[in-house]
């Protein structure tokens, strides 16, 4: 399902052609800052409704601890909001804050309007950030993002991280898996259920674009309460057609081989 098809609402607070909004979802007065918060920036083309097809907007949404302790962590999901959202915006923009960014989208679709008046599709990107699992060293988060700038379909992607607290460093596989062929044997047998496929049956001939026997060790690896999460994009595996794949192994079934907690 397409990000923008599961959005419940989206309000826009100001009647003026372009607009920018960095929000916090706050609680009453007098009461304790939740120790997390939502921050979001919108930005649309003419006021326009993000549930048309023709309206052009940005929707960047990400998680904030309130703790000032933990600021160094918002900066780095910040970064990486960032990395992920460089594929939809000018390289010149990138560094700067993220309502520039959005602006930057809706000032690029202006000007393509000019020069293609009777194109009448709208552009978009939404990236959605959350945490999905936190413990006293690690917090890992997923980031999706979706955007359109014409084309046959839009463009849609899942990006996992698992950061160390301490160093503020992303861990790759190696990192926290011991023995990762024996991981990469149990990522193929889930992912040969996920696609009711037997013990022999050959990737290449379902279209996958795995060498049988080698399982591919993907670096797109996050956390949860109970699991460690592989995500595949699409084409990264397979055809557009395909679609995203994610594998979840149960952490008590790791045992020995995952190397944190």
């Amino acid at each position: 399902m397409l990000l923008r098809d599961i959005r419940n609402t989206v309000i826009f607070l100001f009647s003026i052609p372009l607009i920018f909004s960095c929000q916090e979802k706050k609680t009453a007065r007098h009461q304790a800052l939740p120790e997390i918060i939502i921050k979001e920036v919108r930005s649309s083309f003419e006021n326009c409704n993000a549930d048309s097809v023709s309206c052009t907007f940005v929707h960047i949404e990400y998680p904030e601890f309130t703790d000032s302790l933990k600021s160094p962590i918002n900066d780095v999901i910040v970064r990486k909001v960032k990395n992920v959202a460089s594929d939809y915006f000018r390289e010149e923009v990138i560094d700067g804050p993220l309502e520039h960014m959005a602006a930057s989208f809706i000032h690029d679709y202006e000007a393509f309007k000019e020069d293609f008046t009777e194109y009448t599709l709208g552009w978009y990107v939404e990236v959605i950030s959350e945490i999905t699992y936190e413990s006293d060293r690690l917090i890992s988060f997923r980031i999706e993002s979706e955007s359109f700038t014409g084309g046959a379909h839009p463009n849609a992607s899942s990006s996992l991280f698992i950061i160390d607290k301490v160093t503020k460093k992303k861990l790759s596989t190696f990192d926290i898996i011991s023995d990762t062929t024996r991981f990469k044997e149990l990522l193929e047998i889930e992912f040969r259920k996920k696609k009711g496929m037997s013990s022999g049956q050959n990737f290449a001939d379902r279209g996958f674009y795995i060498n049988d026997g080698d399982f591919l060790l993907n670096e797109n690896i996050g956390l949860s309460d109970q699991s460690i999460i592989v995500h595949f994009n699409p084409y990264e595996i397979a055809p557009y057609s395909e679609g995203a794949t994610t594998l979840t192994l149960n952490k008590k079934d790791l045992g020995a081989l995952l190397k944190i907690q």
